[in-house]
């Protein structure tokens, strides 16, 4: 039974990074495949990192 946890919490955690890496302006591509391989580590990943660094434009003064 707790394999099958294990197993179904893994596979519903990839499209759950997928969309977090979106909303935090992040390669979603890389980061699903980043939860495939760590299963649930990868949206827990995302929530410490929080969103990407955007680049401002130099103010002109």
């Amino acid at each position: 039974m707790d394999y099958w946890l294990f197993v179904i919490i893994s596979i519903g955690s990839i499209p759950l990074a997928g969309a977090m890496a979106r909303e935090r302006n992040r390669s979603s591509k890389t980061w699903f495949w980043a939860a495939t391989a760590v299963g649930p580590l990868a949206p827990l990943a995302l929530l410490i990192l929080g969103d990407a660094k955007t680049k401002t434009p130099a103010s002109a003064g």
